[in-house]
């Protein structure tokens, strides 16, 4: 199977397979089947509907092919070395054609800059055409006199000074690429901190456009939608569970010329397909500031990989893209920076949810109440009256379903956009209190504190459940006071991505009786995608009293990274499991006391 048979205007839509990493060109094959509208892109359930060989059709992709399709098509996408990328393709008459992204099974290590206060700039340079590396180009920033030339894979590495934080963020900066054989390449108003910065660069053609940060320059404020909250998402899942993926529409076969919806900017010719995680490693540092502290960074991608899920369940109308990669939607390009990648995998699969959906996590630079010199664009705002609806400390847009919300961190600081849902700099200035506020905090905080009990207000969101505990085995079930037993769990992980820091908690428990802990053997491990066994010791005290004992076991995310259970961390899953095991002996028959 080359193609799918189709109408005539298919014939120019291109599908091209690359590394999600370098922006590299990849030869693999596609497994595809034409399905209904309702499909969306969800691992398992594309799975399910690609086991019909019969139904399915297999395509060999050396970088790039030719679809011809006029059908929605479920598609997994496959390469040596590369985790499978799941995906819903939508073609429309203006298609030009779709790039699958694929995460490498093992990602290329972050460099580390060869100091503290440095940056390292680093990534691969390819050719816009064909993706495939190109050596010998001089890469070097307008501030320093340093360079570095990409070798025969196309990587280079620049370390530079970190720029200066002025303000709560860094000065930015430009980077330029230089070639004979291809038009200079710049991108400018970049703003990374020390740590590192990964780039792709894709040489030939015209230059990628700036970046659009709506953090970067208080004379640009986010665009206000009027999209329907409330849509209907047809599918047999739980809020919960994360998309596999995100269709994104950009100008470019690249992925790095931002675009957006008719009336904003430019519309999208190309689709370029990401795994959630991925789109929220690329999104992140473009929407939020990545010298911020680690907390707000962190609530930040939460908010960010939300709004972007909801949206691959609930694609815009316009294109064959879920959503677009501007600020009309949320900016998404190439880049990416140590300090968001760590907030991404602190909080992978994490996204909000309501009224049992994922939620459409909006947030704009600073919501407090207090018009200024700024763009802002809250319509609970009157610039006629100099009032906002909430006042100075307070977030929110009443009359858009967003109550009034005590923030005080950010009083003085004027309103910078439409003053729904969080509050980026808000983020920023509550790690910066006397009690800061972590990121599960931060989002309990600006999604679900409607402290008026109103069911309509759009403040009653939760973060999601991603960790799930399916079975739980004790070995052995019967022991003498001071001694152990091991905990067998079967759990899932729903996230695309491992989860590097989950915690297993463990009591036990006679009924009516009090609960006895064994936090010494609370176990922190990673816990991989998709489903796996784990298991953890529990020390039963000397002094317990013979009986039978329940057993409570729970999965938690280590929110404050102490390694410890804390109330600051992230409850996932908590089962429990009656007459679980037996302490003691001699006067036990079957689990019954002797009378």
């Amino acid at each position: 199977m080359l193609a799918f048979l189709g109408p005539a205007w298919a014939a120019g839509s291109e599908l091209i397979l690359r590394d999600a990493q370098t922006g590299l060109a990849l030869q693999g094959q596609v497994v595809m089947r034409e399905v209904d509208e309702s499909v969306v892109p969800v691992a398992h359930v594309i799975d399910r509907l690609l086991a019909d060989r019969l139904q399915s059709e297999i395509m060999e992709v050396d970088a790039r092919a030719t679809l011809l399709a006029d059908q929605p098509l479920a598609v997994r996408a496959e390469a040596d070395g590369y985790r499978p990328l799941h995906a819903v393709l939508r073609p429309q008459a203006l298609a030009s054609g779709w790039t699958l992204m694929l995460d490498p099974e093992t990602a290329h290590d972050a460099p580390k800059p060869h100091a503290a206060e440095r940056l390292l700039v680093y990534g691969w340079v390819h050719d816009r055409e064909d993706f495939e590396p190109v050596t010998g180009a001089r890469v070097h920033v307008d501030h320093e006199v340093v360079e570095a030339t990409s070798g025969a894979d196309g990587y280079f590495e620049l370390d530079i000074p970190a720029p200066a934080i002025v303000d709560h963020r860094p000065r930015p900066f430009e980077l330029h690429v230089e070639h004979p054989d291809y038009p200079d390449w710049r991108r400018s108003g970049i703003l990374a901190g020390a740590g590192s910065l990964s780039m792709q660069v894709g040489l030939g053609a015209e230059a990628p456009a700036a970046a659009h940060r709506v953090l970067a320059d208080p004379d640009i404020g986010p665009e206000p939608t009027t999209l329907d909250d409330t849509q209907p998402v047809a599918r047999e899942l739980t809020g919960d569970e994360p998309p596999a993926s995100v269709t994104v529409g950009f100008a470019d076969a690249g992925c790095t010329e931002t675009c957006g919806r008719p009336g904003c900017l430019n519309a999208c010719a190309h689709s370029c397909v990401f795994s959630l995680e991925t789109y929220t490693r690329r999104g992140v540092p473009n929407e939020w500031i990545g010298s911020w502290n680690a907390d707000a960074l962190a609530a930040g991608a939460v908010a960010y990989r939300s709004f972007g899920a909801w949206h691959a369940f609930n694609p815009l109308p316009e294109g064959d893209w879920d959503i677009c990669s501007n600020a009309c939607c949320q900016v998404n390009n190439d880049e990416t920076q140590s300090g968001t990648d760590q907030a991404v995998a602190r909080t992978v699969g994490l996204m909000l949810v309501r009224n049992d959906d994922v939620f459409r996590s909006e947030y704009s630079a600073q919501n407090n109440n207090l018009l200024g010199s700024r763009d802002c664009s809250n319509v609970d705002c009157d610039p006629g009256t100099g009032l906002c609806a909430c006042g100075d400390g307070f977030a929110g847009s009443p009359s858009t379903d967003w109550p009034c919300l005590a923030d005080p961190p950010s009083v003085g600081d004027s309103c910078f956009g439409h003053g729904r849902g969080m509050s980026q700099w808000g983020n920023q200035f509550w790690t910066l209190e006397s009690e800061p506020k972590n990121w599960k905090q931060q989002l309990d905080h600006y999604y679900n504190a409607d402290d008026g009990g109103d069911s309509d207000s759009l403040r009653t969101a939760t973060i999601s459940q991603v960790l799930v505990i399916d079975e739980v085995r004790v070995v052995p079930e019967n022991v003498m006071p001071g001694e152990a037993f091991t905990i067998e769990l079967d759990v899932r992980n729903l996230a695309v991505e491992a989860h590097e820091a989950v915690l297993i908690g463990a009591s036990i428990r006679r009924a009516g009786g009090s609960f006895i802990d064994d936090s010494d053997n609370d176990q922190l491990l990673v816990l991989p995608a998709g489903a796996s066994t784990q298991s953890r010791t529990f020390q039963v005290p000397g002094a317990a009293e013979w009986g039978v004992y329940e057993l409570w076991v729970s999965l938690r995310i280590d929110v404050d990274g102490d390694g410890q259970i804390s109330s600051d961390d992230l409850s996932q899953h908590q089962v429990m499991r009656s007459d679980a095991v037996v302490v003691g002996g001699g006067v036990f028959f079957d689990r019954f006391e002797k009378q």
